[in-house]
């Protein structure tokens, strides 16, 4: 059975109104562009792969970038002692005086025979200069 030119035109207007049926034609007609102008295609294709390369090699890309991280070590040298003597008499002592320096997120110590490690770690925004100024002063 054959459709007249009105029936054909009634079955369109029908299914222009259906939304799967559009989102069918919008595809065809992408696919029919492709497969009529594969030139073209490939031309826009390698353009965009030449532009990424070429952005890809200005990137800048740092393997090792200069961090300083906001830490500061006191090394204490007491010889001829035990840990346990080092971290009572210095180690201690120091954490003490040094817990009221500004923007300090942690104080670690570590004592060994003859030595002691004050670590402190400081938040990333602290001026590493005023906070060794303040070490200073608060223990002397």
């Amino acid at each position: 059975m054959r459709l007249t030119r009105d029936q054909e035109k009634m079955a369109d207007d029908t299914n222009s109104q259906n939304p799967l049926s559009r989102t069918r034609e919008q595809i065809s007609r992408t696919f029919e562009i492709t497969t009529r102008r594969p030139v073209a295609i490939f031309m826009v294709v390698l353009a965009v792969a030449v532009f990424g390369y070429i952005s890809y090699q200005q990137l800048p890309l740092t393997l090792m970038p200069d961090i300083s991280y906001p830490t500061l070590t006191i090394r204490t040298d007491f010889p001829d002692t035990a840990p346990e003597e080092v971290e009572n008499l210095i180690s201690r002592e120091i954490e003490q005086r040094l817990g009221v320096v500004n923007n300090l997120a942690s104080i670690i110590s570590i004592s060994r025979p003859g030595m002691s490690d004050v670590i402190l770690e400081f938040g990333w925004d602290t001026d590493m200069n005023d906070a060794v100024q303040t070490v200073r002063e608060n223990l002397d």
